[in-house]
């Protein structure tokens, strides 16, 4: 009798698991949850899924003089936002040096967080910059990425902040009549690369893609002068993109994005190579090569981009991507005007450009590994 009465209760128990399991309802979030005054947070991190599982909660923070929203998930409703909830002054963005240097091709810089420090204690880094004060260049950046499917379409994108990189001078020439006067000055009057001082030819672009982050409040972070590098326009809206998009739509994975070398331009009279730089001195240089390294659970994936859109480079000879097959779900568009863009041998690539890029130390044991499994299977 006692076993069976454990037994029925040991069924109820499994069905009780089951049925929740069925009728639990969970929250979507749309873009019309979105604020960009609060910061999203859950479990002491930031929100990185646009699903909230019935029964969790929330959180919202503005700053340490207004208290958190907590919003739980009920049955598929998530609570409404308080009537008096009001967020005037969120909490700043923090660049902090980690006194460490980093270094690739000769220029030394040094590692920087990106983190939202709380009152509390709590500190949450949003992703990490190697910047070049020296050369006033972005060398890479890392960050996580996250799958889910938010629309954006409201997103409005902020101003560009000198948060963490105060030189001014840095920032204006990135201003459309700046480029075109030093394109003028660089490669002489009958320059075509940049056609006006309203020609947005050259754009800020960014090293961690504002796409890679869930909520309006993590996305703004992305938009700071540290996080950006000259890139041609064909570049950011076409091949690159597609790279970008590509990352966007996997499950999480950590991604490293750089810059090599320095773009080379023929000067319309003389019709010698000339080095691009946006500021004098040899500072904010145009990058010849951008690139992303991808980490997808074991393996790591390399993609590189020519940033030149006019389809006649002067200097491509680095030697960085010896190209490979692409991993499934992305191609590139062969107009040169798109920027040319290419999948990468990872071994190849990591002793052209340097241990830093190294994100799968072990991939060659576990390709080995994997081989010698598939070896055996095939011979059973």
């Amino acid at each position: 009798m006692k076993n069976k009465i454990c037994s029925q209760l040991f069924r109820l128990s499994i069905w009780l698991i089951i049925a929740n399991e069925v009728l639990a309802e969970n929250c979507k979030l749309t873009d019309a949850n979105m604020d960009r005054k609060w910061i999203f947070l859950q479990d002491n991190d930031l929100l990185h899924s646009d699903t909230i599982k019935d029964g969790e909660t929330l959180t919202l923070y503005c700053n340490e003089r207004t208290n958190p929203v907590d919003l739980t998930c009920r049955h598929g409703t998530l609570d409404p936002m308080p009537g008096d909830a009001v967020c005037n002054d969120r909490l700043k963005l923090s660049v902090e040096p980690k006194f460490k240097s980093c270094h690739q091709l000769g220029i030394s810089g040094q590692l920087y967080d990106v983190v939202y420090r709380f009152s509390t204690g709590l500190s949450i880094d949003l992703y990490t910059i190697c910047y070049s004060t020296s050369s006033e260049t972005v060398v890479y950046s890392i960050h996580k990425s996250y799958y889910f499917d938010l629309p954006t379409k409201n997103y409005q994108r902020p101003q560009f902040k000198l948060t963490g990189n105060p030189n001014r001078a840095r920032s204006s020439s990135f201003d459309a009549d700046a480029i075109f006067a030093t394109f003028k000055r660089l490669l002489g009057d009958q320059q075509t690369y940049v056609k006006s001082d309203r020609d947005f030819a050259v754009q800020r672009g960014h090293m961690a893609n504002s796409q890679d982050f869930l909520t309006y409040d993590q996305m703004d972070a992305t938009f700071l002068y540290m996080n950006v590098v000259p890139m041609s326009r064909g570049c950011n809206l076409r091949n690159w993109k597609r790279i970008e998009n590509w990352i966007h739509r996997k499950s999480e994975s950590t991604i490293l994005t750089g810059t090599h070398d320095v773009l080379y331009l023929q000067h319309s009279q003389t019709q010698h190579l000339v080095p691009i730089y946006l500021m004098p001195q040899q500072k904010n240089p145009m990058p010849l090569w951008l690139y992303k390294v991808v980490k997808l659970q074991h393996l790591c994936y390399v993609f590189v981009t020519l940033n030149d859109h006019s389809g006649k480079p002067a200097v491509t000879d680095t030697n960085i991507c010896r190209h490979t097959s692409c991993p499934e779900g992305i191609t590139f568009d062969n107009d040169p005007e798109a920027c040319h863009s290419y999948c990468c041998d990872y071994f190849h690539f990591v002793e052209k450009v340097g241990q830093h890029v190294n994100l799968c130390p072990n991939l060659g044991e576990y390709l080995r590994a994997q081989m010698f499994f598939t070896v055996m299977m095939m011979g059973k």
